[in-house]
């Protein structure tokens, strides 16, 4: 249901008041202008777009256009030259899970980043001792991309009275609490601080302060478009009143409460200057109700609908007595293209323009569509390299201009930590601290910490070169301490601790989303038993691994992902082994069988497929291959690859539901598994896996042997919840093979 402002008898005097309002103007041969006032509303903005679809319809011209928060952005659209038509559906394909992250978006992330992206609670920079808080959570890098897409069209106005239907936005002046009316300049930077939101977005920087969402002062600007001249108003408000304390559902909703207090009194005064006051029934929705753009879409449609009837007549009367040539559908300037003449560099202290300009891939005389521009500055956020970096484009001559890059880099020191609770690893606390440029220029130098039940540490440095910045030098030492369990079935017969060191150190090219690396590690491993039901082994193993390995990732995100590929390809040959291991018995004798554990060398071959495919928004299909065999290998336990677990904890492992991490030990394993997850509501999601596989078909002396293979099968059902700072999944799995049902947790992160 429609919230109108007047009643039946009220439009009528309306209706009258506006032919006595004409008839004034008769005699100057002045065609009134028509203002509309758009309010702030966050999410429920969305439902200006219906109103402005039914102004189209109507062939109503507007003459001036004011806005707040999003409102400033939809109005902007409207003024430019896009109409309803063409603003629904650019909203439609918004993702606004992307837009509202502040972080990059996962499939622009390069390959040599992704190992260490999304996986941690919260981040946070160092610069000269302190840690760095921003004045809001989200820069919304994604966001001004966006916009500079979007208003590409109008990319050489700066006036922003030229544009099709003259325009102004409010925002507020954080160093004193007043408006201020942007009416020139770039336009993205005026949208975008009309809708800063304090402590949810961060400021905008204008000239020597700070400004954020103009709803603190004037989430309903009609007195500025009054003051542009409008003699008729129409105002569309989302704002009526401030909701009650159990409808705040979420921070968004919390802040936009704290900002209207005053506009609530404000409020009363600006709808006294309408002539007509639209307020859709946006009740059950919040300013934070992105997850239902459509929802509030519709509602927006059906006011428009509603409201055609008033706009259709005033058009018609105008138009009877002041005709005008007027396209609603037919204003937004053409702009495809533009042709970059030089480019500018905006706030770089620590990093350089040249590697700047390298993740951009912009070449100067060339030219390029908002599309090519906005990838090459994704890829650049994605480097990790900076906090916020978009742009702004100076025009120079008719398809042509200047690039300005606006950078604000991130603090070269960062502190990274997240929770862990993990079926097979258990409860810890993960830290990192990355430092960009320690060394060298163009590098990152990282130390990781697992801290709980079983002890992790990684230390390492990359160090990035080549005219593309796409090759890379690692070095590595890592240091695990992890329980080894053999099974019988679904009995545990001997636990070991298994103290793991390696030193890697390894050359990766990147191309897109693959990697190829060629390296060498030194790796060593201590185990001793634990608890013993059957003859058990004590001693160390070492031995150099030199390899060759490929590796690719286009998901689109890291949990629950709905599109792209994983794959990982690995071949070496373990040599120069060394080992010296007892056997103890169950009568408590011991023997030296190291004789029998070392070999000249042997070899390891692994490959792992995985491919997500969406039926639907809420549907993905997605499925994996994989295989793991060490030719040659005498099959000792250290040696061999371990089937079991949902996520994949360490390289030996072989994911495989229904099993326990390293139910299984053999040195030949292949699996195939099936699964569908189903987005159920909102974050939330039930995936569903059925796989198969075999194993101890290779040994020594075979590489198939048809007599020793073994088959082995299992299922699961799970719940999970996206939460980007504590991710949840729940599974309970089952083996017809071994017979039992497990459960398996994961919540957080893993190392």
């Amino acid at each position: 249901m429609t919230k109108i402002t007047f009643s039946f008898p009220k439009v009528f005097l309306f209706t009258i008041f506006l032919l006595f309002f004409y008839t004034n103007f008769l005699w100057s041969q002045q065609r009134p202008k028509i203002g509309l006032v758009l309010s702030g509303g966050g999410a429920k903005g969305i439902a200006h777009i219906g109103v402005l679809k039914a102004i189209d319809s109507a062939g109503l011209k507007i003459d001036y256009v004011t806005g707040t928060s999003m409102g400033s952005i939809i109005g902007g659209m409207y003024s430019i030259g896009y109409s309803g038509n063409e603003i629904e559906k650019i909203t439609k394909k918004l993702n606004w899970d992307e837009l509202l992250s502040g972080k990059p978006i996962y499939k622009y992330v390069g390959i040599d980043e992704k190992d260490e992206f999304g996986q941690y609670s919260a981040e946070v920079g160092i610069k000269k001792g302190k840690l760095q808080i921003g004045t809001g959570l989200i820069d919304s890098q994604e966001l001004m991309l966006v916009l500079n897409r979007i208003f590409l069209p109008a990319y050489n106005i700066k006036d922003f009275s030229k544009f099709n239907i003259p325009f102004k936005c409010i925002a507020t002046d954080l160093s004193n609490g007043k408006a201020v009316v942007i009416s020139d300049g770039d336009i993205v930077k005026a949208v975008r601080s009309s809708m800063a939101i304090p402590s949810v977005f961060t400021a905008v920087d204008h000239q020597k302060t700070k400004l954020v969402d103009g709803g603190i002062v004037r989430n309903f600007p009609v007195k500025d478009i009054k003051e542009m001249g409008a003699n008729i108003v129409i105002g569309v408000n989302l704002f009526t009143g401030l909701p009650d304390i159990e409808k705040l559902e979420n921070v968004l909703d919390v802040f936009y409460q704290i900002t209207q207090y005053r506009d609530a009194d404000d409020l009363v005064e600006e709808k006294k200057l309408c002539n007509l006051v639209i307020e859709p029934n946006l009740d059950k929705y919040s300013a934070g109700s992105f997850d239902a753009t459509d929802s509030i879409m519709d509602i927006g449609n059906a006011v428009g609908k509603l409201y055609y009837p008033y706009f259709k007549k005033l058009a018609d009367s105008l138009n009877a007595k002041y005709p005008v040539k007027y396209d609603p559908y037919n204003r937004l300037p053409k702009v495809e293209n533009i042709i970059i003449d030089d480019i500018g560099y905006v706030g770089i202290e620590k990093t350089s323009e040249n590697l700047l300009l390298q993740k951009l891939g912009i070449q100067l005389g060339k030219s390029y569509s908002p599309k090519q521009i906005n990838d090459g500055f994704r890829k650049a956020f994605a480097s990790r390299y900076y906090d916020n970096i978009h742009y702004s484009l100076e025009p120079t001559s008719e398809g042509h201009a200047k690039l300005i890059c606006i950078v604000k880099e991130k603090a070269v020191n960062q502190i990274k930590v997240g929770l862990s609770f993990h079926s097979f690893t258990g409860a810890a606390l993960l830290f990192n601290f990355t430092a960009r440029d320690l060394l060298l220029n163009k590098s990152r130098t990282m130390a990781k910490l697992a801290i709980g039940e079983n002890f992790r540490v990684l230390l390492e440095h990359k160090q990035i070169f080549g005219p593309k910045a796409n090759n890379f030098f690692n070095l590595s030492l890592e240091k695990q301490n992890l329980p080894l369990y053999i099974y019988d079935g679904s009995r545990i017969l001997n636990e070991y601790e298994i103290g793991y060191g390696q030193i890697d150190i390894n050359y990766s090219r990147a191309f897109n989303n693959w990697s190829l690396t060629s390296g060498m590690n030194y790796q060593s491993n201590n185990f001793g038993p634990v608890v013993v039901e059957s003859e058990s082994y004590k001693g160390k193993i070492k031995h150099f691994f030199a390899y060759l390995s490929a590796e690719s990732n286009t998901t689109d995100r890291v949990n629950f992902p709905t599109q792209g590929h994983l794959f990982f390809a690995q071949a070496g040959i373990v040599f120069d082994r060394k080992a010296n291991v007892d056997l103890t018995n169950l009568d408590g004798s011991s023997q030296d069988v190291s004789f029998l554990i070392r070999q000249q060398q042997f070899y390891r071959f692994i490959i792992n497929f995985s491919k997500f495919n969406s039926l639907s928004k809420k549907m993905v299909l997605f499925y994996n291959l994989q295989t793991s065999i060490a030719p040659e290998s005498n099959g000792f336990i250290v040696d061999n690859f371990y089937l079991g677990g949902i996520q994949q904890l360490f390289r030996q492992q072989v994911a495989f539901t229904g099993l326990k991490e390293e139910q299984i030990n053999s040195t030949s394993i292949a699996t195939a598994l099936l699964g569908l997850q189903y987005n159920f509501v909102s974050n939330l999601f039930l995936t569903g896996r059925a796989n198969t596989g075999i194993y101890d078909f290779s040994n020594k002396n075979k590489t198939w042997d048809s007599n020793a293979v073994k088959n082995i099968n299992g299922f699961s059902l799970g719940i999970g919840y996206n939460l980007s700072m504590m991710p949840i999944e729940l599974n309970a799995m089952y083996s017809p093979e071994i017979g039992k049902f497990y459960t398996h947790i994961k919540m957080g992160f893993v190392f």
